[in-house]
């Protein structure tokens, strides 16, 4: 009984420490200004979008700074040339769906602390009730398919269908529609095109693999190596 009391805690543990770790690359690529304009530039959006490209750093860096928790950062932007006239780089409704977005990173920081402190505390609970390590290994490995199930599901409809899966994503996100933008009114649905996120959650997804098999592995070596002292 306490050998698989034990093997659940590490299987629970491992799946959220994983999960800290996805959410956790979530955090990472989302909030790098650096990346947007490195993706902005390889889709050659500067004409369209009707800006300078001093301009889109300035304002990919704000994007990065409210992502990361600053309330403030887009409202203070000041005005900048867009497509010929003055006027502020984002409107009402884009700021409000920027505000939204901020408050989902918020909510992500604290799920990834949660997750990978309770991981960290129900791998070590496991550890101690497992009598035979190979246990912890077994455990360790098995976490990164229940996560594989949904996420590999959605990466591959993604993949398939980038649009359905985009809008489905929104949809369970957002409790209103102001992430529907409008690209002859709305400059952050120019500066940000489909390309940049498809390659944002491609990276996310590369990241996220190599994590999940890290988990098990690092658990591995770890166990291993206390064998040996025994």
């Amino acid at each position: 009984m306490s050998r698989r009391v034990g093997v659940g805690l590490c299987l629970a543990g491992a799946v959220l420490v994983i999960l800290a770790g996805v959410l956790g690359t979530v955090q990472i690529v989302g909030t790098d200004a650096g990346l947007y304009h490195e993706l902005q530039m390889r889709a050659d959006i500067l004409g369209f979008a009707g800006i300078s490209e001093e301009n889109l750093i300035w304002l990919d860096g704000a994007l990065a700074d409210c992502l990361k928790g600053d309330a403030g950062a887009l409202a203070e932007l000041d005005e900048i040339e867009v497509r010929g006239e003055m006027q502020p780089p984002f409107n009402e409704t884009e700021q409000i769906h920027m505000e939204d977005c901020r408050r989902l990173f918020v909510l992500l920081r604290r799920v990834l602390t949660a997750a990978a402190i309770a991981g960290a505390a129900m791998l070590a609970a496991g550890a101690r009730m497992c009598r035979e390590r190979r246990w912890i290994r077994r455990a360790a490995w098995i976490a990164p398919l229940v996560l594989a199930i949904p996420l590999g599901a959605f990466a591959g409809w993604a993949a398939t269908d980038f649009d359905s899966a985009f809008n489905f994503f929104h949809e369970m996100l957002f409790t209103n529609d102001l992430w529907l933008l409008n690209p002859r009114t709305d400059l952050l649905i120019r500066i940000c095109p489909q390309s940049m996120f498809m390659n944002m959650g491609l990276r996310i997804g590369l990241m996220s693999l190599a994590w999940a098999l890290a988990v098990p592995a690092l658990a591995t070596v770890a166990t291993a190596m206390k064998k040996e002292r025994v």
